[in-house]
């Protein structure tokens, strides 16, 4: 399955590469990692090219991010009014709390609704590209350099299991801090009592 996925992406060439990065970067939930990867092992780049194609997929990305962005920017009424999942509101909240740079750690992870928590959190055009750059570009240059390394299976499932250890730390953070809370939320009632 794999080997067929590999010889349909050689066969898109760059642009595959380009095409994937750019599906995920219009807040589709789409795996730009997992391509990076894969074109890792296609292009097999080494030193310098390696570098560049990272500049080139992290451009590519922060340029058509900024069409959802922008689309949120201008119809953010509408937004707040229909949108009310969980994580966005999870994630403003941490922006709120750490700053700006949850929005690098988010792009980091794979999170593709960052232009709507930019646009809640009244976060600039200038610096959201910055953090959406400084989040992408080391996340690509690590995708290329392990896909280049030659075991595309074992690559991939080092990543799933990466993803996996970062969302199982996440939750487990989480829980303990819920609990946190409910205990000292305990205590405060039965102080007041």
């Amino acid at each position: 399955m794999i080997e067929y996925a590999l010889e349909i992406l050689g066969q898109l060439g760059i642009i595959g590469l380009f095409l994937g990065v750019a599906i995920e970067a219009l807040s589709i939930p789409f795996p730009a990692g997992i391509f990076i990867l894969a074109y890792g092992y296609i292009l097999d780049p080494g030193g310098w090219e390696l570098v560049g194609l990272s500049f080139a997929v992290s451009i590519c990305y922060v340029a058509v991010s900024y069409i959802p962005y922008l689309l949120s920017q201008r119809y953010d009424y509408i937004l707040k009014r229909h949108v009310n999942k969980p994580s966005i509101k999870k994630m403003v909240r941490l922006v709120e709390k750490h700053g700006d740079w949850a929005l690098a750690a988010g792009r980091m992870l794979g999170a593709g609704y960052i232009a709507y928590v930019a646009v809640f959190c009244q976060i600039t055009p200038l610096r959201y590209g910055v953090l959406t750059f400084i989040g992408i570009f080391p996340t690509a240059l690590v995708m290329f350099y392990v896909g280049q390394l030659g075991n595309i299976e074992a690559a991939y499932e080092w990543f799933q299991n990466f993803q996996f250890a970062i969302f199982s730390l996440l939750a487990l953070l989480t829980a303990l801090y819920l609990m946190y809370r409910l205990k000292r939320n305990k205590k405060y009632q039965s102080s007041t009592k």
